[in-house]
């Protein structure tokens, strides 16, 4: 088990290194991953209590008169998970008036109606296909099988052999620290992900165009998200004055904040639909279109960087990471 443990701190920090080669691209991802573990803990601690709060305080609280949420497609364990599929189990997104309630019971501190909101099971569930996402490539292998990728993968995404990283299984948390920190300063993973990209540059460049399909798309999002900026700044100036007064007025400042988010958590609703429908309908046909033509160029060089340009499941990372734009509440305080 400490084995495995070391194999995956090794495979993250490899990550990171790798994640700046690939211009961010993983940096949402990691930080999802993370997120995900706070979230799983909190879930188990509060499941009990969450179904007898509900059944409690359920009359108490207004969702609204659209349906509180839509359960995902169940998966099919015959069946294996694609990225499209994981994509289409995203639920329903919650109402602008479920937001509302929500964000009301966060920054009241309202716990029971913060979990019995449908926005924290959305959370769960989004935060639960987003794990699912990074297991795609692995289906069908057993122990033994994922045990040697682990080996191979950190190798690769580090520049730590396997007796490198069975010592470091043997060592104490402040030794490991302590090699780990020594290993990434000496920049071994650095230059291993450089090695690989100049391997992959020639072979990678007829795929330019393609790619450069696949990135108009965020571009359109980009432009989706400064629109959608825009319209809240505009509201945001009515209450700018208002919330710079109350800084130090928890409950008023809260209670100005509310009102401003009701008048634009619908803006924020229909940004995160447009821009979900914009990566599985538009980008992510792309992204597969990409992938077909990397399996050549994989087979022929078998190493991390090849590994991680996979298009399709950066598109589906990247679209659960839209989904949990519900959560965000944009502000924009005078610079």
């Amino acid at each position: 088990m400490k084995r495995f443990i070391i194999l995956s701190i090794a495979i993250i920090f490899g990550t990171f290194s790798a994640n700046a080669q690939l211009g961010g691209f993983l940096d949402k991802a990691a930080k999802k991953a993370a997120k995900k573990t706070e979230e799983k803990i909190i879930e188990k601690a509060t499941e009990k209590a969450a179904e007898k709060a509900s059944e409690a305080i359920v009359n108490e609280i207004d969702f609204g008169e659209e349906p509180a949420i839509y359960e995902p497609q169940e998966i099919n364990s015959d069946e294996p998970l694609t990225y499209e599929s994981l994509m289409r189990m995203l639920p329903e997104i919650p109402s602008a008036q479920q937001m509302v309630g929500y964000k009301k019971a966060e920054l009241n501190g309202q716990g029971l109606k913060l979990i019995a909101n449908p926005l924290m099971k959305f959370q769960m569930s989004v935060l639960e296909l987003t794990g699912k996402v990074y297991t795609v490539p692995y289906q069908g292998a057993d122990s033994t099988q994922i045990m040697e990728a682990a080996y191979k993968n950190a190798e690769l995404y580090t520049g730590l052999t396997k007796e490198e990283i069975d010592m470091l299984s043997t060592m104490s948390e402040e030794e490991q620290e302590a090699y780990l920190q020594t290993h990434y300063q000496e920049g071994r993973a650095e230059a291993v992900m450089l090695e690989q990209a100049a391997e992959l540059g020639e072979e990678m460049e007829p795929l330019q165009p393609i790619i450069d399909r696949w990135s108009a798309f965020d571009d359109k999002i980009t432009a989706n998200n400064d629109d959608a900026d825009a319209q809240c700044r505009t509201i945001y100036a009515k209450y700018a004055d208002r919330l710079a007064k109350t800084v130090d007025d928890d409950e008023a400042h809260n209670k100005i904040l509310l009102s401003y988010y009701e008048e634009v958590a619908p803006i924020i609703r229909e940004n995160v639909i447009k821009n979900c429908k914009v990566r599985l309908d538009e980008q992510l046909p792309v992204a597969m279109e990409i992938d077909e033509q990397m399996v050549p160029i994989r087979a022929r060089h078998q190493n991390a960087l090849s590994a991680l340009l996979n298009y399709p499941q950066l598109t589906a990372a990247q679209y659960f990471t839209e989904a949990l734009k519900v959560l965000e509440v944009p502000e924009f305080p005078e610079e």
